[in-house]
């Protein structure tokens, strides 16, 4: 009985361990459990929390990046404004009240400091009244105030001033100024100079001034730097167009009036001229009259010592009569009243004639002529005694210009509407500077050899005058010691 007592004790003894060792176990799980049921609770409580800021961070870099992206289109689109404005006074009126609020900002002004006085004034505001304007510009002029200068007109950078940040020197006195807790200085730079400032911030202290705004900011700076400078450029250019259209002008004016005079004085000249060689003629008749009647002997013997004077009185009179005939020419057709005959006639004909004329001089001389003519047609419509007079000026100059044994040379050749003639000699010919005055009234070349042989200087002026006069055109080409050629066109119908 004892025993069986014992062994019941010793077996409800063994069951109660059993069961206190198996509820230990179960209380150190279940703490175990609840312990890591609390790490993974912290856990999830900080990746939420992580989350939580994460979404915030994006959602503020979302939030930076839309704000970015329509600063940018906004000053893009005022960039194409900007780029068609040429007056600085349109320009400052594109930054409106429309624009700051796009950027972000409540309160906006540009400010422009006056190169020559130093004098700063505000050219546009938004979010400020007349008197903040006037009080504002009162306070950037401050003598007193020096550093105001360095501090806001500076060629690069930008200046923050928050009442909530760190300070910075000077802050209180800007914040006196402007009147706003929170605002972004920017400097307009022209020509790398600093010329003024661009400031723009927030009255409430939920909108912060970040980084991105100052870039936005340092753009629309530079675009207004840009504007101001091709402004100045365009309004040089503009002030250079008009001076120059108004001195083309004046000077226009003038030569017209000079011309219309000059035109007054040729006239007279032709006229003086005219007059001067219609009453020269009478007396040279007569003296030619009187020489001839003496040299006939009919008025008493003539000597012979006395005929060579009269002979010498004779040729005189000859050249002298021949100087006056080119003089009223000349006259006569600078003023219009000798019209061109003009009618159809052979060119081989012409020439045939003239070369009977001139032949004796050149057979004098024992100098060859030769005609080349590769024109297609003979026949042209001209003035034949004045053409011929051309050509017999043209030839007698080749002629008294070559040396013995020369050559001249006739080239007549199709160009286009027109018949080419040249006449080319290997004589003296001339100096390069005188091929331009070679058909100017009275001008001989100051070549020696020129000089030495006699003319008047006007033979070469009828023949352009009677060239110009058949719608045609006259030129020269000459090299010194070699020979002249001088070629001209005359119209085929």
């Amino acid at each position: 009985m004892g025993l069986l007592l014992i062994a019941l004790i010793v077996f409800v003894s063994g069951i109660i361990f059993i069961l206190y060792i198996f509820e230990r176990n179960r209380r150190i799980e279940s703490e175990r459990k609840n312990k890591d049921l609390e790490l993974n609770v912290k856990e999830l409580d900080g990746q939420a929390k992580m989350i939580i800021k994460t979404d915030l961070a994006v959602s503020k870099m979302h939030e930076e990046l839309d704000k970015k992206i329509t600063g940018l289109y906004t000053l893009h689109e005022l960039g194409k404004k900007i780029n068609a404005t040429f007056n600085v006074d349109d320009l400052f009126v594109l930054i409106n009240h429309v624009l700051v609020s796009k950027l972000g900002f409540s309160r906006a002004v540009i400010v422009f400091k006056d190169t020559s006085s130093g004098k700063v004034a505000i050219k546009t505001s938004i979010g400020y009244s007349d008197n903040e304007i006037k009080r504002m510009e009162k306070g950037l002029n401050n003598k007193d105030k020096p550093f105001l200068n360095t501090m806001l007109f500076r060629k690069s950078g930008h200046l923050l001033v928050d009442i909530d940040s760190e300070k910075i020197e000077n802050e209180d006195v800007l914040l006196d100024i402007f009147k706003i807790e929170s605002f972004l200085i920017v400097p307009i730079v022209a020509k790398d100079e600093a010329v003024g400032f661009i400031l723009m911030g927030n009255t409430s202290s939920y909108s912060r001034i970040t980084e991105g705004d100052a870039e936005l900011l340092s753009i629309l700076a530079s675009q207004i730097g840009t504007a101001i400078e091709n402004t100045k450029l365009y309004t040089q250019l503009s002030n250079s167009h008009h001076d120059l259209e108004r001195r083309v002008r004046e000077r226009t004016e003038e030569l017209a009036r000079l011309n219309k005079e000059l035109q007054r004085l040729n006239k007279v000249k032709s006229d003086f001229v005219s007059a001067v060689s219609h009453e020269l003629r009478t007396p040279l008749t007569s003296i030619k009259g009187y020489a001839s009647i003496l040299m006939t002997g009919k008025l008493g013997e003539v000597s012979p010592r006395q005929k060579e004077r009269l002979e010498k009185i004779d040729i005189h009179s000859n050249n002298l009569t021949h100087l006056v005939n080119n003089l009223l020419d000349i006259a006569r057709i600078e003023s219009g009243r000798v019209q061109m005959n003009l009618k159809d006639i052979s060119i081989k004909e012409m020439l045939e004639g003239i070369v009977d004329i001139i032949t004796p001089q050149m057979k004098e001389k024992s100098i060859s002529l030769k005609i080349d003519s590769k024109a297609k047609i003979d026949k042209i419509k001209a003035d034949s005694s004045q053409l011929e007079r051309v050509f017999i000026n043209l030839l007698s100059n080749a002629i008294k210009f070559t040396p013995q044994k020369g050559k001249v040379t006739v080239y007549i050749q199709d160009k286009k509407d027109n018949i080419e003639f040249s006449v080319e000699d290997t004589g003296i010919g001339i100096p390069k500077e005188d091929l331009e005055k070679v058909f100017e009234d009275f001008f001989r070349s100051n070549n020696a050899q020129d000089q030495n042989i006699k003319g008047t200087g006007l033979g070469l002026s009828l023949v352009k005058k009677i060239v110009l006069a058949h719608k045609g055109d006259i030129w020269v080409d000459s090299q010194l010691g070699k020979g002249t050629k001088f070629s001209f066109t005359i119209p085929k119908s």
